[in-house]
């Protein structure tokens, strides 16, 4: 078996090519990984059980009490691709056979370039819009998703609940959380992990990042069930959020998981208010109030600004991570302490603009200032301030920057928000300066284009999309 588990990528390649996946007398999985199908059982084309839906056949499998199938990341990588292909392949065979969408028989390459030529791109657009719902991550995959959260906007306006006035995003903490810290426990140990589970007991950061690579799966099934009661407690009682839209995002370097959510919340007085101020200090501190005594918001804590500073791994670490909010004894002491490990900014790679120069400083998307130098990632941070103020980025988007006398580096924050959520969760109001009794489309169109960019992926457009297909169908019998 030992000899099994060192068979390179390489090799299993070569067996999973050589024999067809689309045969059902060859049992691939099995004969590609022996060592997570001991009797050479289980495969998705089983002939004691005949076929099986292959996507409910892979649910089973990386649910399987051991995690054997979610820890060996290649098995993950082929089934996976194998799931997206068959279910392409057999969206993309009703697709074809539906005389209503692409005539009464399939056109031939040589016929779809003569219509192009033609002028006639009927099956490109009919083929677009049926990969909008079908394909996923296609680029019309994409606009749609972009197209249902504008319709969820639209709707809200409509209703008259008004349009989003709050965005959050809420982070993962998958090396801290106790209450996961419990389940990995139990997941190292149903596999005979019994060191690993001991010294995820012990805090031992290594091994508690190692077991939280190793069972994605139970991760992302945790923040999931902890983000929705979130929601249904803590975020609708204390901020009064009765509607909201979410997207889950995964991203390398900014937690395993987190969530961008659009919310709509039932304590929109001040909304009003602010449109019918005259002066932009006025308007700033009827946002400041709400900010304050409505959110629990806050930009004035202390913290250590070093870029020296490193969150303490150890097992002696006294990190406010690694305590439920029901364990915290002083909450105003706890407040400070996880700000300081979930919400001080550190420019990097992600947040700065290449400006195209090598001597040139880059600028901080979160306007957290400039670097001296291309590449030293040494901005200033923010400018402090005595006073609350509204501020506007560069895209022409408002915002409003709470006081800050303390910190450079502090994103500002909800303090229920962040103290129950105990992980990082950014919260921007949004702005609007126009009557919330008759918005103005093209305003909210305007901020719902700035969080977009954040919720949905980035795609081509319908028409750069249509000349890529054309491009392919030209070229096509060139390449052959």
């Amino acid at each position: 078996m030992s000899d099994f588990r060192k068979c390179k990528s390489s090799q299993i390649s070569s067996f999973l090519f050589k024999y067809s996946e689309f045969d059902d007398t060859k049992q691939v999985f099995i004969n590609a990984f022996p060592w997570l199908f001991p009797g050479g059982i289980g495969d998705v084309w089983d002939p004691k059980r005949g076929r099986q839906n292959i996507r409910h056949w892979l649910q089973r499998l990386l649910s399987y009490k051991d995690g054997r199938f979610q820890k060996d990341h290649i098995f993950a990588l082929y089934a996976y691709n194998m799931v997206q292909r068959h279910e392409n392949n057999s969206r993309g065979n009703y697709f074809i056979n539906q005389p209503a969408l692409v005539g009464p028989a399939p056109p031939t390459v040589e016929e779809l370039k003569e219509r192009i030529r033609g002028g006639d791109d009927k099956f490109i657009s009919v083929l677009q819009y049926y990969s909008g719902s079908s394909i996923r991550g296609s680029d019309a995959y994409w606009r749609a998703k972009t197209n249902e959260l504008k319709t969820w906007i639209d709707f809200m306006i409509s209703c008259k609940h008004g349009p989003p006035n709050m965005f959050i995003t809420l982070s993962c903490a998958e090396n801290w959380w106790p209450d996961l810290m419990r389940i990995l426990i139990d997941m190292e140990r149903n596999a005979g992990n019994f060191e690993a589970a001991r010294k995820i007991e012990m805090k031992d950061f290594t091994q508690i990042s190692k077991s939280a690579r190793n069972y994605p799966l139970v991760v992302n099934q945790f923040f999931m069930i902890r983000a929705e009661e979130f929601m249904k407690t803590v975020v609708k009682n204390t901020l009064g959020v009765d509607h909201y839209w979410g997207r889950v995002e995964f991203a390398p370097g900014r937690g395993q998981i987190h969530l961008h959510i659009l919310a709509v919340t039932n304590k929109k007085g001040y909304l009003q208010d602010y449109h019918n101020a005259c002066t932009i200090d006025e308007k700033t501190v009827i946002l400041t109030s709400f900010a304050y005594n409505e959110l629990g918001m806050t930009a004035d804590v202390e913290l250590n600004d070093s870029t020296d500073y490193k969150i303490d791994c150890s097992p002696q670490s006294k990190s406010a991570l690694r305590l439920r909010f029901c364990e915290v004894i002083n909450p105003v002491e706890d407040a400070s302490q996880i700000a300081q490990d979930t919400m001080k900014h550190s420019c990097n790679a992600y947040c700065l603009d290449d400006n195209g120069g090598t001597s040139k400083g880059r600028k901080c998307r979160m306007r957290f200032g400039t670097e001296t130098e291309y590449g030293k990632q040494d901005t200033e941070g923010k400018e402090l301030r005595a006073i609350s103020t509204i501020i506007k980025d560069s895209k022409g988007i408002s915002h409003l920057e709470l006081k800050r006398t303390k910190s450079r580096r502090l994103v500002q924050f909800s303090k229920p928000l962040l103290q129950g959520w105990r992980a990082n969760c950014d919260i921007q109001l949004l702005i609007y300066n126009s009557d919330p009794l008759h918005p103005n489309l093209d305003e909210i169109e305007a901020v719902t284009r700035y969080v977009v960019a954040y919720t949905g992926k980035k795609h081509h457009t319908n028409k750069q999309e249509k000349e890529q297909i054309q491009n392919i169908i030209k070229g096509y019998v060139h390449m052959t």
